[in-house]
């Protein structure tokens, strides 16, 4: 039986092994919510040398942002190959971060670790046998009392999702990514914030919710915005 999981590995080790000697820039929402203000975004603001983990940081654009910022960062990456060439990259730079194997329904840190949590595009990838509510309470483990999570969310009106067959959990096996990466693989979607902050609020409180809808020269890109806290 085909392992989706490994096709996944496979194919983003390929991908960041062609970055590796590309200049890379922070993600444009990272940037905007670790630096800017706005009216309806409302959480503590993390300080140097608070604990934040890059989930699933690939080439390390945001994670190169994170040190520059003087927090104290950690990383995880779900191939071996990505993590020696990210961490190689921010070698490079002169930053210090701990980078480690892992996955968002299995990170391998310590309960209560964490200040605050990226998770930028990668939150809703969900392994075969695993669900986002799986991602969720794993990445709910390992924020301390009160902790963020700040990330990305993908729309079911996404480009991604063309021809993706929804399951009953609410995931989506992609059909058509135009980057040959996703194919045969779960991604969780949403309709609207509403229904995103009620499938979060098992685990996280005090959401703040923007959204983007992004032409990219015939790519129609739609993710949301998340800013919440945990709630245990």
């Amino acid at each position: 039986m085909e392992n989706k999981n490994d096709n996944i590995n496979s194919s983003y080790t390929r991908h960041y092994a062609e970055r590796t000697d590309a200049k890379v820039y922070p993600t444009e929402f990272v940037v905007r919510t670790f630096l800017a203000n706005y009216p309806q975004l409302n959480f503590k603001k993390p300080m140097a040398g608070d604990k934040i983990l890059d989930i699933g940081f690939g080439d390390g654009r945001n994670t190169a942002f994170l040190c520059d910022c003087g927090f104290t960062v950690s990383g995880i990456e779900i191939t071996q190959g990505i993590v020696d060439q990210t961490y190689a990259r921010l070698s490079k730079l002169g930053h210090t971060a701990d980078l480690r194997l892992g996955r968002n329904s299995s990170i391998p840190f310590e309960d209560e670790t964490f200040d605050y949590i990226l998770a930028c595009h990668c939150c809703y990838y969900c392994d075969e046998g695993q669900t986002l509510h799986d991602n969720l309470q794993e990445y709910s483990r390992v924020l301390k009392k009160d902790g963020f999570l700040i990330a990305s969310v993908a729309n079911k009106s996404s480009y991604i999702f063309k021809g993706a067959e929804e399951l009953s959990d609410g995931s989506m096996r992609v059909a058509n990514d135009p980057y040959n990466n996703r194919n045969g693989y779960r991604l969780h979607a949403f309709s609207s914030e509403a229904d995103l902050e009620k499938f979060f609020s098992e685990h996280f409180k005090n959401f703040s919710l923007g959204s983007a809808d992004n032409n990219y020269y015939g790519l129609s890109e739609r993710v949301f915005w998340v800013v919440c806290q945990k709630n245990e």
